[in-house]
């Protein structure tokens, strides 16, 4: 699998409803959890490395765990979630996606 080594840099806004039934429990973990899980795919294994690669504290993305389902929301698009969703095996059948540019 690859992954990504950098953040998007251009500024959007986007959101996401994915139903949990359609997602294994690593996988929720993994997307409440995606710029931990981010580094950790970079190889950046101690906190040191992973606030030296920090661009930001924040990727911008609100992620709710509501009602049988995952959803996300950002005004200012500064992790490619879409991407994410993707590298981390969710269908995009499975996913509503949307942005805005």
């Amino acid at each position: 699998m690859k992954f990504k080594s950098d953040f998007v840099t251009n500024s959007s806004c986007a959101s996401f409803i994915i139903e949990k039934s359609k997602l294994s429990e690593l996988q929720i973990f993994m997307i409440k959890n995606h710029l931990k899980v981010t580094r950790l795919f970079k190889g950046l294994k101690t906190l040191e490395e992973m606030r030296e690669n920090d661009c930001e504290d924040s990727s911008g993305w609100m992620i709710e765990d509501v009602d049988g389902k995952i959803t996300g929301d950002t005004s200012m698009d500064n992790f490619d979630m879409l991407w994410f969703l993707k590298e981390i095996g969710i269908d995009e059948n499975d996913m509503e996606y949307r942005g805005c540019y």
